[in-house]
């Protein structure tokens, strides 16, 4: 009863993705999480008789042509099992003396034409050039049928070798095309979804979410612990199983090969033995922690990691509202996106450069959709996210409190300017920092998004095998393609393929 063909230390998206397709592929799957709850970022916890969503906000949901991940949902059999609630537009974009909502489809290029006349040219390129950079990653190449194999080094490949040549960033792009800040910044004022600076933020990555957000975007009814759920009900319905508040505290190996993990569970210490092991967490936790009593030569892993740069963090607010805020307030987006005028009428697009308050700032009203979080009709939810450092908040008890309280005070005040007398229906408020996140997933510096997406090529990620261990694995925000949900549960799909080709070579 303790040997599995898989075992996955967490629970995040990336290793709950990776667990599902080698489950409804036939191997036997254990994923043991530290916590009680399943999903890592992609969970739900409750305050005030609402669910509150720790992590997702919205979900690209584009073209099945481009987006993989639909694909992948397909194959898991996860549409099944979740319900997509499709959002009323993009989303919209405020400062004291400018108002843009941005629609789905068609409708994007004209609103934005229509709004910048003098950059129709710019904008028209910039459309093309994301379709572009999206088509080039619509599959892996095994899910590619005969001909796309055959055409692939005129169609795509060459799309690939041209980004890892001129490793083109944000900022290298739109500088070329368009001449605008203004509509520099609007184009990309989701970075804080991956990123915080469009001058090392690379073009590939934010061209295919761009794309794929425009296309069209959801919300997953019940939140992402919902969707987590529904990943662990195919684990278990394919024979696999997911335990909680089970820590992984070694990774048991034999001649430089991973077999098995210790874990702890309610003070008593269990063995259990796979021939494979997927690393869903912090790649240090892995070799500093995990690995530490094995005595292996762990340099080449260890070199791999320090030489790459972990992604930003985030700010979250939490606010509960006693009222309906999308009927007090009908032009009230679902997802508003407000520009400090400093920081829209500057030049400098680094958002933290910038002071916390002056940062842009989302605004998610999820009582704009049927979104399932509520448990009482009079409990509504807004959400506020903030790009951060952990640096930030690297501050002691005291300090850290009050600076905690500041920031909270300010975001409400923020919204009041933009939403007269908000604050009037809230009877819940509370901060997460950098720190609630290191708390929660224990993934150093609060990085959310494993490493920084600062070059192309998936060189610059976390490799999904060890250099050093034969037959571990990685899975999560630090590996290839990485970064945010779509990131994550694709690499998860990626790095449980390497292994079933395993399985099959063996």
């Amino acid at each position: 009863m303790n040997k599995f063909d898989v075992i996955v230390i967490g629970s995040g998206l990336g290793g709950l993705s990776a667990a599902s397709y080698l489950a409804k592929n036939g191997k036997k799957v254990l994923v043991l999480e530290q916590h009680s709850l399943i999903g890592g970022c992609a969970t739900c916890f409750k305050r005030k008789d609402m669910l509150i969503d720790a992590g997702l906000h919205e979900m690209d949901w584009g073209d099945p042509k481009t987006d993989m991940k639909k694909m992948v949902f397909k194959k898991l059999g996860l549409m099944e099992k979740i319900e997509l609630v499709s959002l009323p537009s993009v989303w919209s974009i405020l400062s004291k003396d400018f108002h843009l909502q941005i629609p789905h489809g068609g409708e994007v290029k004209k609103t934005l034409i229509q709004s910048f006349p003098h950059e129709e040219k710019g904008i028209k390129k910039y459309f093309k050039a994301i379709k572009l950079q999206a088509y080039s990653a619509r599959r892996f190449s095994w899910d590619m049928n005969k001909l796309e194999l055959f055409l692939f080094p005129f169609t795509t490949g060459w799309i690939f070798l041209k980004n890892k040549l001129l490793n083109l960033k944000v900022s290298d792009v739109l500088d070329s095309i368009i001449n605008d800040d203004k509509l520099k910044k609007i184009l990309n004022i989701n970075i804080g979804y991956y990123h915080h600076d469009p001058k090392k933020f690379i073009w590939s990555f934010h061209a295919i979410a761009q794309k794929h957000y425009y296309d069209g975007s959801v919300y997953v009814k019940g939140g992402s612990g919902a969707l987590s759920k529904a990943f662990e009900e195919i684990i278990c319905e394919n024979n696999g199983e997911v335990k909680s508040k089970c820590e992984v505290v070694e990774i048991l190996t034999s001649n430089s090969k991973a077999t098995g993990v210790r874990y702890k569970q309610n003070g008593k210490f269990f063995e259990v033995h796979a021939d494979n092991i997927i690393a869903n967490c912090d790649p240090e936790i892995v070799y500093n922690e995990l690995l530490k009593n094995q005595n292996l030569d762990l340099s080449l892993d260890i070199k791999e990691i320090k030489n790459k740069n972990r992604a930003c963090s985030l700010i979250s607010a939490y606010l509960i509202y006693d009222r309906n805020i999308s009927e007090i307030y009908p032009n009230m987006d679902y997802a508003n996106f407000i520009l400090d005028k400093e920081f829209f009428n500057s030049s400098n697009s680094n958002t933290l450069d910038f002071e916390i308050s002056k940062r842009t700032l989302a605004f998610v009203n999820y009582s704009k959709i049927d979104n399932g979080l509520s448990q009482k009709n009079d409990r509504f939810l807004g959400v506020v996210a903030i790009s951060s450092h952990f640096k930030e908040w690297d501050l002691d008890k005291e300090k850290y409190k009050a600076k905690k309280e500041e920031i909270l005070q300010s975001i409400i005040s923020k919204l009041d300017e933009y939403f007269p007398n908000l604050s009037s229906y809230m009877i819940h408020s509370e901060l997460a920092t950098p720190k609630s996140i290191l708390r929660y997933t224990r993934a150093k510096e609060g990085a959310a998004y494993g490493f920084s997406q600062d070059n192309e090529g998936r060189s610059y990620r976390l490799n999904y095998v060890s250099k050093s261990v034969k037959n571990l694995f990685f899975a999560s925000a630090f590996t290839f393609p990485g970064g945010g949900f779509t990131g994550t549960i694709l690499g998860g799909y990626y790095t449980a393929n390497k292994i079933l080709r395993k399985f099959y070579n063996s």
